[in-house]
């Protein structure tokens, strides 16, 4: 049995999707929207060290989309293959590869390279804030903005 080509173009979207589901970069600039119009308490420090990271994954919603639509593709390919009880265990077998796949493609588009700022406030406190853009020089006074947990650093 050969899928029809809108059976075809709906596995590849599904597929695709979830590189769209994907985490934007980790930037002082870009804030969600549960902090807008909200207060924020703002500190000033300045950049002593820099330490490049990797962020992993942790796109939950990128992952879960990965995998479903790495499944998918993967049974609608693994069911052109044989017939009888040959296509059902290529079925499976490709469903299952097709997820594995399509949860470690979401998981590297979601892994990005960033930095670990380490900041000395003015009132002598040290922290340290993983942040990608802006970019910041050794030496540098910036402003620390907490609100609700998330900590962001600015020129």
């Amino acid at each position: 049995m050969t899928l029809s080509r809108p059976v075809r173009a709906t596995a590849l979207a599904l597929a695709a999707t979830a590189l769209l589901a994907c985490n934007p970069p980790n930037s002082g600039t870009t804030v969600d929207a549960s902090q807008a119009q909200r207060a924020q308490t703002v500190a000033f420090g300045t950049i002593i060290a820099a330490q490049p990271v990797t962020v992993q994954g942790g796109n939950t919603p990128a992952a879960v989309v990965g995998t479903i639509g790495g499944g998918l593709a993967g049974g609608l390919l693994g069911n052109e293959i044989g017939g009888g009880r040959g296509r059902d265990i290529a079925t499976v077998v490709g469903a299952t590869a097709g997820a594995a796949a399509g949860n470690r493609v979401a998981n590297a588009a979601t892994t990005q390279q960033s930095v670990q700022w380490t900041v000395e406030l003015e009132s002598g406190r040290t922290i340290a804030v993983i942040q990608a853009e802006p970019r910041f020089s050794i030496g540098q006074r910036v402003q620390v903005v907490q609100s609700g947990g998330t900590t962001r650093l600015l020129p």
